[in-house]
């Protein structure tokens, strides 16, 4: 302990994302039952004789009954939150017994139904506290900020525990505070005498006023996620003679949080959550996790520019709340309450309301001290009705300090611009309900027309831009509007983040937003070879058990809490220096501080002037102290510097910790950016002219200049071979490729397999019209002509210069209306499999999309073609990148090829082919080729959309599709000896 058994060998993982694992019939369970029997023996202290005992469980997954010494003690469920038993009766001095035995399914599963694996067992800690029989039972702590949150006043709420009934006369509570450095921060004692806890009595009407303890401090350092400054509360209980009974701490942030309006303020500032959700994972562990690897989730986040993070569907270990109430991160609790199998049928089951405000109020009481709690989510995914509005209205009265949240709180049926959801069930058909328009009709599943009353921001999930900007716009809406699930990252994924936060931060009611989700929820195996691979849903169940797939693989790290592509993305979009251009040629640019608090001089400041692969000049840059929000203009110390026609020059800017953080080391990178600062354009020189020899046979076209010899087939009209001094660059046709292999979202949710099925084929479905050839001075010109009557045409041109450089022209057309849009525009070919180190000109080093490339800087990169490719869980479509002026690839010898664009191009070289990607279920069945290369040279490819992964909305948004009808592009192919590739991009590009 604590594990779950599954990750032992007993019993099997099931992973499920709506669907019950068991046939739904609540409150019962009708199927087989693993249960878990622990034993244990310990001793007793002989210290602990006199004091009372307490059995603390963690977390158990999913419900169990305890037994000391034989004795039956209790039984509990929710297993997200802890437990804990009074056990001093039962124990006796020396050798004692716990034993427990838990049951995988109860009837709380039916309120667990979350999208994660669903494991069994003891996976929280468990430990045995003893404690006077005059304790401190518990106190709560609260912070409001006043005259104009200047100065802070702390709340404190503690209860005692007396069971014995001792006189308490004389006896007191005392509170300390002190701060960071540990210096006190009271001048004066601060007590209350133990029986005026004990004695409180509760007003017939009214109630009793909050703290039993209450000081103001003034000009208190403020918590926020920028600046979590944490005092340390210590409260001392004394008996008659001043002995110290008993101490407890906790740290404290004085900070407000309020909604007011459309807005989420913090400490009196309108904020924006850069947020993510968060499921308990460990590839080995599975649902069990250690403190290494919540500390390793929230150095993370921070170092990526997070600022919020949503547990979603449970609570978690306590010590994650600790962590970010010390690195700074607003955290959206969520209670263990998910019926997704069942929508809303149990939250308007008045049997129901029991478990499900056990549920929050349990939260509410264990984490209502972290400051870093901001928000309360009454849970996920279980539909909506009275359950949900007698929760909110007890958390509410509880704990004002904080907003409610529930996605699943929506629709106003009082509103007479309600639509109601069902027609046949309505007292009024839908279609009878005309009064808001065709607008209200389209996005009635955004807005219904606003919300219940019970919960303070509205929350939805997955919108597409479009339906982004309704709920900014739309006039019946008046509190704020979070995404409490957006960005879907399953696989290759995350299209488009930096269009939601363009948005986002335009209006001013979008509060922003938490991605789906933090990491891959693989878990570790091996293969039949020790090669480790991560599994997924159907890889352990049995057959006849329920599974979701690889549904659960949709997180921004992989299962070993590697950072994927897609990370670096987000860390970029939600940077909080930006960097704007103004006259980068000059130097002068403007800073814009997009934190909600910290100055700028919270960072250090740095410039590179590069070329396409080295740094000209360097050094710091001065930021005059600019407040949050707002921007300054400042001028980069650049010299005077010759520029050289065809190159191109860029300025990098970039922002880093100018102090150490517990999350980052001093110099850490918070931000960054790329401004293009020169205004030469490319040489673009025609092709070398000289002798081009040509030989014609029956089946093909030879052409040799120099030590070059280039192959077209006549029967495809492709280049099918390139070769230089005898032996071959590339060695497969250089065809046509309009098809990827599928990433998730295509699979999934846009389905390309079936809409756009057209383009998996057409290339094999295209006939050779026509084939001339022509001779220009020291140059041979090839002229395919290549359709699918009546539907497509391609023109392929193949000019062959001297030294056997050839410029590849491409001009395709739809010929009918109703043919779907494209995955890519581009071209596909082999190399030899030695050809495998890589360098190419253009956005790097990660892999990059159309929708997901501005992290992604332009340079040249260097490397092994392995490094230049990304493995995901289930293998599709990766290694992309764009904005590529030229790439080459060579053998150790130097000898290879280089492929300029006439215009920036989309490339990718893997040891495999696209099809070996689509058949593998898992990476380690993906068959590479040991001596050949895929190579794509495109124009263009889609982007990897994301905004769901199992609907439409999977697609990427329309900028970044390809859905013209005319796309004409060109490159060169170079063959020979590789000496200066940023000379051949400069002349030819």
């Amino acid at each position: 302990m604590p594990s779950c058994w599954e990750m032992h060998g007993y019993g099997f993982p099931n992973y499920t994302n709506v669907r019950y694992p068991f046939p739904v019939n609540p409150p019962r369970i009708c199927r087989n039952n693993p249960v878990g029997s622990y034993y244990r023996e310990f001793d007793l202290l002989a210290s602990w004789r006199d004091r009372d005992v307490t059995l603390h469980f963690g977390g158990v997954y999913s419900a169990y009954y305890v037994w000391v010494n034989g004795e039956y003690v209790g039984y509990a469920e929710d297993s997200a939150l802890p437990s804990e038993f009074d056990v001093t009766r039962f124990l006796r001095e020396g050798r004692n017994s716990v034993a427990v035995q838990v049951y995988k399914w109860a009837d709380g599963s039916y309120l667990e139904d979350a999208d994660h694996w669903r494991m069994a067992g003891i996976y929280r800690e468990v430990f045995l506290m003893a404690s006077p029989r005059v304790c401190i039972r518990d106190f709560g702590i609260r912070t409001r900020m006043i005259n104009d949150y200047a100065d802070g006043l702390l709340q404190i709420r503690p209860s005692l525990r007396n069971d014995v009934e001792r006189d308490l006369t004389g006896w007191t509570l005392g509170a300390e505070l002190f701060d960071a450095a540990g210096k006190t921060c009271l001048e004066a004692p601060w007590t209350l005498p133990a029986a005026d806890i004990v004695t409180e009595v509760y007003p017939q009407r009214d109630n009793v006023y909050y703290p039993l303890m209450e000081r103001l401090f003034r000009s208190p350092h403020r918590w926020t996620a920028e600046t979590p400054y944490l005092y340390t509360l210590v409260l001392t209980l004394r008996d008659a003679q001043g002995a110290v009974v008993e101490s407890r701490s906790v740290r404290v942030g004085f900070r407000e949080v309020e909604i007011r309006g459309e807005e989420l303020l913090v400490n009196g500032v309108p904020v924006k959550l850069y947020g993510v959700n968060r499921h308990d994972h460990n590839a080995r562990t599975g649902k069990t996790v250690s403190r290494a690897d919540i500390e390793a989730d929230i150095r993370l986040m921070k170092q990526y520019n997070f600022n919020s993070v949503r547990t979603s569907h449970y609570p978690n270990d306590p010590y994650l709340y600790d962590l970010c109430d010390a690195y700074g991160l607003y955290v959206i609790d969520e209670a263990n309450v998910e019926s997704h199998g069942v929508r809303g049928l149990l939250a308007n089951d008045p049997a129901w309301i029991t478990p499900f405000l056990e549920r929050v109020t349990r939260m509410v009481v264990r984490d209502r001290n972290h400051p870093s709690v901001i928000g309360w989510s009454m849970g996920n995914e279980s539909g909506c009705g009275p359950a949900f509005a007698a929760v909110s209205a007890w958390t509410k009265d509880t704990d004002p300090t904080r907003f409610i949240h529930y996605e699943g709180a929506q629709g106003r049926p009082e509103h007479p611009l309600y639509r109601p959801i069902s027609r046949s069930q309505a007292a009024v058909a839908t279609s009878e309900v005309v009064a808001a328009g065709e607008t209200a009709a389209r996005f009635a599943e955004m807005a219904n027309p606003d919300d219940p009353a019970y919960v303070d921001i509205l929350s939805r999930m997955y919108p597409t831009l479009e339906e982004l900007e309704f709920l900014a716009e739309w006039p019946h809406i008046s509190r704020p509007v979070l995404l409490c699930e957006y960005a879907h990252s399953m696989g290759n994924s995350t299209g488009g983040l930096n269009d939601y936060w363009t948005l986002i931060r335009r209006h001013r009611r979008l509060l922003g937003g938490h991605i789906w989700d933090w990491i891959d929820q693989g878990i570790e195996r091996r293969d039949a070879s020790g090669r480790i691979c991560w599994a997924y849903g159907g890889d352990f169940e049995p057959e006849g058990e329920v599974h979701d797939g690889n549904f659960c693989i949709n997180g921004l790290l992989a299962p070993d809490r590697t950072v994927k592509p897609a990370m670096y993305e987000c860390k970029h979009v939600f940077q909080p220096i930006a960097f704007e251009s103004v006259d980068p040629a000059q130097g002068r640019i403007r800073v814009v501080n997009r934190n909600f608090f910290s100055s700028t001089n919270v960072y250090d400041y740095k410039w590179e002037l590069r070329d396409e692969s080295h740094v000209l000049q360097c050094g710091t840059l001065t930021v005059p102290p600019t407040a949050a929000g707002e921007s300054v203009a400042v001028s980069v110390p650049c010299k005077p510097f010759r520029q050289i026609p065809g190159a191109e020059y860029w300025l990098r800017l970039s922002a880093h910790e100018a102090q150490e953080r517990p999350y980052a080391e001093k110099g850490w990178e918070v931000a960054f950016d790329q401004l293009k600062i020169s205004v030469l354009h490319p040489l673009r020189c025609d092709l070398p002219q000289g002798r081009v020899a040509v030989c014609e046979y029956a089946d093909s076209l030879r052409f040799t200049s120099g030590a070059t010899e280039i192959v077209i087939d006549r029967s495809s009209g492709y280049l099918t071979s390139c070769s230089f001094d005898g032996s071959p660059v590339i060695c497969g046709p250089l065809k046509p490729d309009f098809w990827r292999a599928a990433t998730d979202n295509d699979r999934r949710g846009w389905k390309t397999d079936v809409l756009l099925d057209f383009w998996k084929h057409a290339e094999k479905w295209m006939k050779i019209n026509d084939l001339t050839v022509s001779k220009e001075s020291g140059r041979v010109v090839v002229t395919v002509g290549k359709s699918i009557p009546d539907t497509l045409s391609l023109t392929l041109t193949y000019t062959i210069g001297g030294g056997g450089i050839v410029e590849v022209g491409y001009a395709l057309r739809h010929l009918h209306p109703q043919l779907p849009e494209m995955l890519r525009v581009g071209m596909q070919t082999q190399c030899r499999g030695d050809y495998d180190r890589m360098t190419f000109y253009g956005r790097g080093p990660h892999e990059n999309y159309s929708d997901r490339c501005l992290s992604a800087f332009v340079s040249v990169y260097d490397g092994c073609v392995d490094d230049f490719c990304y493995e995901y869980v289930r293998p599709q479509e990766n290694g992309n990148r764009t904005g590529v002026r030229w790439l080459c690839l060579r053998n150790a010898a130097g000898r290879g090829v280089q492929f300029i664009g006439r215009q920036p191009l989309g490339i990718a070289v893997r040891r495999c082919s696209p099809e070996a990607l689509e058949e593998a279920a898992h990476a380690s069945e993906t068959e590479y080729s040991p001596d050949r290369m895929t190579v794509n040279i495109d124009l263009a490819q889609a982007g990897v959309g994301g905004t769901d992964s199992w609907s439409i909305k999977a697609r990427p948004e329309r900028p970044y599709r390809l859905c013209e009808k005319e796309y004409n592009y060109g490159f060169l192919i170079v063959p020979g000896r590789i000496s200066d590739c940023v000379r051949n991009g400069r002349i030819y590009r």
